[in-house]
């Protein structure tokens, strides 16, 4: 018979982690679970924006955070959640996973994070693993020496860009439009760094290539073919409606994920928190993420 856990987390991001951390300080008995560990917190390449830490990698701090969470006693498995099955007469919930098996749980807490948002452009499906990618951190290293490009205009783009100066011969930043949206502390190093050429009003039409990419075609028509051996598409993320949707919660009309006050969603009993909701003002920020988790343990452990 399987065991009965107070709190089962779905994700294990930054508010996740930070969930098991406020659920075991509450004496719940706590599982996190999910196949990619870190999230979008482990892809970044330097966080300096969170208290305490001038400067530190994601990976290091989601490793951080993970091991103050198992340190206070939170069970984790490494495993995808295909689907949360809701139990008659608030009698909790169960977690149906992709090896078949399933998790029982009295409370659920989604922090699933987004899935990478893509072009959708001739040529990117093709050529994904043979030049085309989406996370420079994951990926960089297949291409030191070489030239890349990076799309898009946010600071994951930016922060992209600037990872990869190091380590690259020369990187092409390809900005939809005639503007960048990072943060000016991120647009300030991106000048100074020569190794890097921002390209404006550089939509992406389609790529191309042999067995592996060549050339990037673009809507500039000063360079409209971008001659590289890496594409690193940075263009944000949106939510994951299929496996919300599957569980009967109600979203808004962008597929973020609809919470009160709580953090509780329409479905009494399963709570969410971080980027995939639409509190804090979808201000998605390791401290909203965070803070959203700590708010809906708390009405969890209270019985809200």
């Amino acid at each position: 018979m399987n065991e009965t856990y107070d709190l089962a987390i779905v994700g294990m991001g930054f508010a996740g982690y930070t969930g098991g951390i406020y659920a075991a300080r509450y004496g719940l008995k706590t599982v996190i679970i999910g196949d990619v560990f870190g999230g979008q917190t482990a892809e970044a390449h330097i966080i300096g924006n969170y208290p305490g830490f001038e400067e530190i990698t994601g990976m290091e701090l989601m490793q951080r955070v993970q091991a103050q969470t198992l340190k206070l006693g939170v069970t984790e498995i490494y495993e995808r959640v295909n689907h949360v099955k809701v139990h008659g007469n608030d009698t909790g919930f169960e977690l149906e996973l992709a090896n078949g098996k399933t998790v029982t749980t009295k409370k659920v807490l989604l922090t699933i994070g987004m899935n990478r948002r893509k072009l959708n452009v001739p040529g990117e499906s093709e050529f994904y693993g043979k030049g085309v990618t989406y996370c420079a951190t994951c990926d960089g290293y297949f291409f030191k020496g070489k030239d890349v490009a990076v799309i898009g205009g946010g600071d994951s783009a930016v922060t992209a860009a600037l990872y990869l100066a190091d380590i690259c011969n020369s990187v092409q930043l390809l900005v939809r439009s005639d503007q960048l949206r990072a943060e000016q502390y991120w647009i300030n190093k991106l000048e100074q760094n020569k190794k890097i050429t921002v390209r404006f009003n550089s939509g992406i039409e389609k790529f191309t290539g042999g067995e592996t990419l060549e050339t990037i075609h673009t809507t500039n028509t000063e360079n409209p073919e971008i001659h590289v051996s890496g594409a690193f598409i940075e263009i944000g993320h949106a939510p994951n409606k299929t496996f919300t949707e599957a569980i009967g919660i109600t979203t808004d009309e962008h597929g973020f994920i609809i919470v009160d006050k709580n953090q509780q969603t329409s479905q009494k009993g399963i709570f969410a928190a971080g980027d995939s909701t639409n509190a804090s003002n979808k201000f998605a920020q390791l401290l909203t993420a965070a803070s959203e988790a700590a708010i809906a343990v708390e009405a969890i452990t209270k019985g809200e």
